[in-house]
């Protein structure tokens, strides 16, 4: 049985990745990794609930992707209809919720997707991470979100000033979000509309929040992210793994060129 991508860095670690794997990948490539790991937020979440289109899912990912976040999770408490064809791509989530290769385009390889079928195990999920969670409602005019009640008026986007570890959390395309989430939230946004059309679409609302929250946070982090360096090597090293066919065969193959013993013990890792 081959090792895992995540059992191979767990084990060898970082560096000896980087050394071994960074000859068989093309330097600009490699330059192109570098730089996304150096403006990577690691402190950026964004939540999704009870999504209804999966090819809003699968957009989401890529939105949150090309923003530099690296955690996308989607909560799942619903059954979810009209799969259609959107259901022949990539497995992603512990509920097999599949995103479609075609609209993600890989995203998913750079970053970390979670999914969690009750609310309750997303919350003891979130409880260890010490984040500010952020939720997303629908303007004071009362379209949408109607079926749940705000404990406080909520905070223009344009005023929202995000915390360095925090989540964004979106509902549902149709009701969005549930009681729950509005109250597990520590604060609540909206993004203002001036014209007569008080709706937006669910990857159009999460692009322009992540527009506003990701340039706060990389102005106060002098234009790059929040990784530290260990982080970046460690990313660095991920992406490296995802870069080259069979990683496990090429890095035993030039460990033994280079009189490098191969490990007899392997550290497993989900991460």
């Amino acid at each position: 049985m081959s090792l895992s991508r995540n059992t191979l860095l767990s084990t060898l670690g970082p560096a000896t990745v980087i050394e071994l794997l960074s000859p068989f990948v093309a330097a600009d490539r490699v330059g192109r990794f570098d730089r996304a790991v150096a403006a990577r937020l690691r402190g950026l979440w964004l939540v999704i609930e009870n999504l209804y289109d999966p090819h809003n899912g699968a957009a989401l990912v890529r939105t949150a992707e090309a923003f530099g976040l690296l955690n996308v999770v989607f909560i799942q408490t619903e059954a979810v209809k009209d799969m259609g064809s959107a259901l022949g791509g990539r497995r992603v989530g512990r509920g097999g919720r599949h995103l479609s290769h075609k609209i993600t385009i890989g995203a998913e390889r750079w970053m970390r997707v979670r999914e969690f079928d009750s609310f309750d195990r997303a919350r003891d999920f979130f409880a260890g991470q010490g984040l500010v969670h952020l939720a997303a409602v629908a303007p004071p005019s009362g379209v949408g979100n109607d079926h749940v009640a705000l404990p406080r008026p909520p905070v223009a986007l344009d005023a929202l000033e995000p915390p360095p570890a925090c989540a964004l959390w979106f509902g549902n395309e149709r009701l969005g979000l549930s009681q729950q989430a509005v109250d597990h939230a520590d604060a609540h946004f909206t993004i203002p509309m001036f014209g007569l059309t008080q709706s937006l679409n669910l990857s159009v609302s999460a692009g322009i929040t992540l527009a506003h929250v990701c340039g706060r946070l990389r102005a106060r982090c002098g234009g790059e992210g929040d990784l530290s360096p260990e982080d970046r090597a460690r990313w660095l090293a991920r992406y490296l793994l995802e870069s080259v066919d069979r990683p496990e065969s090429l890095l035993r193959e030039t460990m033994a060129r280079r009189g490098l013993l191969w490990p007899d013990r392997f550290v497993s890792s989900e991460d």
